[in-house]
């Protein structure tokens, strides 16, 4: 087990055990540290991702809190916490392919124009990284540029299923572009793909932003199966 995920996982054993409560302060980073024997970096690289996946959210200059989960939010804590489960880079592609067409297809027809701004965001920082040699950095902001779009197409069960899997997307995409890194071109056009359908949804073609997704897919598969 990792470092970000054995604190992760302690986190996640206090919720599922009843332990903290909605609404409760978790112990600061300096004592969760500590009590890990882990560096103050990896307990807190650790909460932001759970952050992202709304298990915890913090106020400033107050500490880290315990979000009010839902029913879902306890099935993805009681599937984490399962060691047996482990899912395949087939049952990910399965579900990616899925669920990520019809976001861009509805976030094509619903964005808000600040939701809109999110995405272009998003897109803009994964171009910026994209032209570094930092391959875990990239897979972040492609995870995110994915979510960006989730959160966009207006319903909420599609967005929340994807950001509650957000470290699994995060994983999948990084190993994907470490795949694809010893081709250059293909990364390229990877980049091409991801603009494409930005600028799909950004002009309101939501047929067009569902094909572009598809289509991203199927080329991510083919080149990673050659």
């Amino acid at each position: 087990m990792n470092r970000l995920q054995q604190v992760t996982d302690y986190v996640l054993l206090q919720l599922s055990e009843g332990r903290w409560r909605p609404g409760q302060r978790l112990p600061s980073e300096r004592r969760l540290s500590e009590s890990l024997g882990l560096s103050r970096a990896t307990v807190r690289e650790a909460l932001v991702t759970l952050k992202h996946q709304r298990v915890l959210y913090s106020l400033p200059g107050s500490g880290h809190f315990v979000s009010d989960l839902q029913p879902t939010d306890r099935l993805v804590i009681e599937t984490a916490l399962n060691e047996d489960f482990s899912p395949s880079h087939e049952e990910l592609r399965e579900y990616r392919f899925a669920i990520e067409a019809q976001c861009a297809f509805l976030a094509a027809t619903r964005a808000t124009p600040e939701q809109l701004k999110a995405i272009e965001r998003a897109h803009r920082h994964l171009k910026h990284v994209h032209l570094k040699d930092d391959l875990k950095a990239e897979g972040l902001a492609d995870a995110r540029f994915h979510l960006a779009i989730a959160e966009a197409s207006g319903n909420r069960i599609l967005a929340h299923s994807l950001t509650s899997l957000f470290a699994l997307l995060r994983e999948n995409v990084t190993l994907n572009i470490r795949s694809l890194a010893k081709r250059p071109e293909t990364r390229l056009r990877l980049m091409r793909q991801h603009t494409a359908l930005f600028e799909a949804i950004y002009y309101q073609k939501p047929d067009k932003a569902r094909s572009l997704a598809q289509d991203h897919m199927v080329f991510v598969d083919r080149i990673l199966a050659e």
